[in-house]
């Protein structure tokens, strides 16, 4: 099992780190770094220069890393390549999940599955108790 907790929005917190080009190109709808300033001239996702603000990416799962940060570059078509890849499925013809990153990294998959517990106070957060 894996659950993977992605949010879709910064709600205004902004980033000091320019986010990547991912997908080149020169149309009036590429406003990541200025109209006809995104990169080559072949147009492979007009309009889709780059990403926006980084965004958290979370993995719950008996076979994910334990305190385990991955600074790989990924948006929300990762998942789509995940599902893609462990299954053998193959791309969509020109679709983000192409040059998306991989969450592969995120999973340890060496030493089997884990099957400690954390129970959480609800009203905290804190722990309660571990299993």
């Amino acid at each position: 099992m894996a659950i993977f907790i992605a949010y879709d929005d910064s709600d205004g917190w902004y980033d000091h780190a320019m986010p990547p080009i991912v997908s080149q190109s020169q149309t009036s709808r590429d406003g990541l770094s200025g109209e006809g300033m995104c990169g080559a001239t072949k147009q492979a996702f007009g309009g889709r220069c780059g990403y926006g603000p980084r965004l958290p990416l979370m993995l719950i799962s008996p076979w994910a890393r334990r305190n385990f940060v991955d600074h790989k570059t990924t948006d929300q078509s990762s998942l789509l390549r995940f599902v893609e890849d462990n299954w053998r499925l193959g791309r969509l013809e020109n679709s983000p999940d192409e040059l998306a990153g991989s969450v592969k990294g995120m999973f340890d998959f060496d030493d089997g599955p884990r099957h400690d517990r954390l129970i959480l106070d609800p009203s905290t957060g804190l722990a309660v108790r571990r299993d």
